[in-house]
């Protein structure tokens, strides 16, 4: 309940903050800095169901320097967590910890341009990125039991997103990605541009 509640806040600030910002010119959308919080959703082999305790939703934050207008890059990371506790209080708790590298390719331009469309980019951001993802996967246990089938673990992912942006203003937008993103096959949250 708590963490919903940090969640609920983290939104209405975030809601606060559209209103209370001054106004920003344009292009400087794609010539600063971004930073997006999300939750994901879709997550890889687990699902959301089974009599899970302390669950965490999966939420991801990225960084990303526009290199160009239309090539950023930066890093990111993500966390969630979940346990199980059967009747006899015997259970394991599960703790991933995601985090990596990001290149995003923004391509509106291309789209206007090679196939005449009209795209308002003042209003809509359309991108591919590349993530290379290091993923650490911990398992706990308060029964020896569980302990045979599970192990720690740590690999390495690439992962191809495709996004898409909704500016509200020229300081935040909302965003979705589908693909293999940092928990899920689906993330959607608040970006801020600085």
């Amino acid at each position: 309940m708590k963490k919903a509640g940090l969640l609920i806040l983290f939104l209405a600030v975030a809601a606060a903050g559209l209103r209370a910002q001054d106004e920003v010119n344009i292009n400087s959308r794609n010539e600063g800095s971004l930073f997006q919080a999300g939750i994901s959703f879709g997550y890889f082999g687990y699902g959301y169901v089974g009599s899970r305790t302390g669950f965490t939703v999966p939420i991801t934050a990225a960084y990303e320097k526009y290199f160009d207008e239309h090539i950023s890059g930066g890093g990111f990371i993500g966390y969630a967590s979940y346990g199980y506790e059967d009747s006899n209080d015997n259970g394991y708790r599960w703790t991933f910890l995601n985090f990596g590298a990001r290149a995003s390719y923004h391509y509106i331009h291309f789209l206007n341009d090679a196939l005449e469309m009209d795209i308002d980019e003042e209003k809509y951001d359309f991108y591919i990125s590349l993530m290379l993802m290091f993923e650490s996967r911990s398992f706990s246990s308060s029964d020896d039991f569980y302990d045979d089938f599970y192990d720690n673990e740590f690999g390495v992912n690439l992962g191809p997103v495709a996004g898409f942006r909704y500016h509200l203003n020229d300081s935040f937008s909302l965003y979705f990605e589908g693909g293999r993103g940092t928990f899920g096959y689906g993330t959607f949250g608040v970006t801020a541009y600085f």
